[in-house]
């Protein structure tokens, strides 16, 4: 199973996104920041994009990315043990 991270810009602060949250959340994926949320998946990289793009408005900013390796859990907002 592929471990991705997937970074967001809402580029409306004031609109709620919790169709988006709830979708995150819906796959398994975990928040360990903010707008940056790691989940393990079979999906391909691409195609788990296209899914979480339903979910923000066309001015948003997403990256979603294959992680391989990763050094580093300083002060997360969130808890990594999930992940």
């Amino acid at each position: 199973m592929a471990l991705y991270l997937i970074s967001y810009d809402l580029n409306k602060p004031e609109k709620d996104y919790p169709k988006l949250i709830n979708y995150l959340e819906s796959i398994g994926a975990h928040r360990v920041l903010y707008s940056e949320w790691f989940v393990r998946s079979n999906v391909a990289r691409d195609a788990l994009y296209k899914a979480v793009a339903q979910h923000i408005d066309g001015n948003d900013g997403m990256f979603v990315c294959l992680v391989e390796s990763a050094i580093g859990n300083t002060n997360l907002k969130y808890p990594m043990d999930k992940v």
